[in-house]
């Protein structure tokens, strides 16, 4: 399975399935199994069948199945039956045997490895710093990720799966170890409580809102995280726009291009994008041709240009920051 095939939105539920993870289902023979059964999977949108047959495994059976009761769902045993593609209970209203198809009892673990190894190549974490991985600091629950670069420092980017369960241990190993006094603990759930404070200057940042919003493709925002860095704990840090345009300057930066700001030549192109960019801010992701075109030559009628790529004829580059959406709408590459 590729791992440039995730788009942004099923990387979330693949990371939400690992988080769920953390809670174990009991299989018949009362062995814990750490992963989600079939029936658990039924959130998914994204997250098609030949992405989960690729990030994840199904490691065992549930002992017990959610069957309904009335105008609730209620745990009951299921047995192994004749045919494999299926397993059968008793119901809970009727108690006559039910059968339930095998899918739906399999419990699916994503693979731990190379998730983590995912989520280091959008870190930027190199290769050779990557041995935490292997060898978690808490067995299924926290891992070093290695060094990422943050600005011109190298920080230490750790991750934590159910850190609401697991705080207290999670906070002593980074009390108690010998580690750097400031690093970023990514978690692949929700944040904590204002008023819980993290050890040391370590910064706990959710992965889902590290990423950037919009992005087809997953992106994580490292302007973000730097501002989170600097910013006095406990202090809120607003989520940045994942385009910023300096009119003093005319250039443009793009959060998953952040390492190449657009400078930008010429009123005309100047002003297609300044009005891309207010309409962006403006929660309006795909702007007409017609409408850019209005904003850029006003009323006038002679020496305009009848299609955007006209105004940005001669410019090899503008094509990998504003992209259309194949209906004559234009908006920024944010790919």
């Amino acid at each position: 399975m590729s791992q440039k095939s995730l788009s942004t939105r099923s990387l979330l539920e693949l990371i939400d399935l690992f988080e769920r993870s953390i809670h174990a289902v009991v299989d018949g023979g009362g062995q814990r199994l750490r992963g989600v059964p079939g029936w658990g999977l039924s959130r998914r949108v994204a997250l098609s069948d030949r992405d989960l047959a690729g990030w994840t495994e199904r490691i065992g059976f549930a002992g017990s199945y959610l069957a309904a009761c009335g105008d609730e769902c209620v745990p009951v045993d299921i047995e192994e039956d004749d045919d494999p593609r299926r397993y059968r209970y008793r119901c809970p209203e009727t108690f006559r045997i039910k059968y339930v198809p095998a899918d739906l009892i399999g419990v699916h673990a994503v693979g731990e490895e190379k998730l983590l190894n995912y989520l280091a190549d959008l870190l930027g974490v190199p290769q050779a710093q990557r041995s935490g991985i292997k060898t978690p600091a808490i067995d299924g629950v926290l891992w070093r990720l290695g060094k990422m670069r943050i600005a011109d420092a190298q920080v230490d980017a750790w991750l934590v799966r159910g850190l609401s369960s697991w705080t207290d241990k999670v906070f002593e190993h980074f009390s108690t170890a010998p580690l750097p006094d400031q690093g970023l603990i990514f978690t692949t759930g929700q944040a904590l409580p204002d008023i819980v404070v993290p050890p040391r200057a370590y910064r706990i940042v959710p992965i889902a809102s590290a990423l950037v919003d919009h992005a087809i493709k997953p992106h994580v925002d490292i302007d973000l995280i730097h501002r989170m860095l600097l910013a006095p704990l406990g202090s809120k840090v607003e989520k940045s726009l994942p385009v910023r345009f300096d009119r003093f300057s005319s250039t443009l930066v793009i959060a998953t291009k952040s390492d190449k700001p657009w400078p930008i030549k010429g009123a005309r192109q100047v002003a297609v994008v300044s009005h891309l960019f207010e309409q962006f801010a403006n929660g309006r992701r795909w702007v007409p041709a017609h409408e850019i075109l209005n904003a850029v030559y006003g009323p006038k009628k002679s020496g305009r240009s009848q299609r955007i790529q006209n105004v940005f004829s001669g410019n090899s580059v503008w094509e990998d920051y504003i992209a259309g959406d194949g209906n004559g709408h234009y908006g920024f590459n944010l790919d």
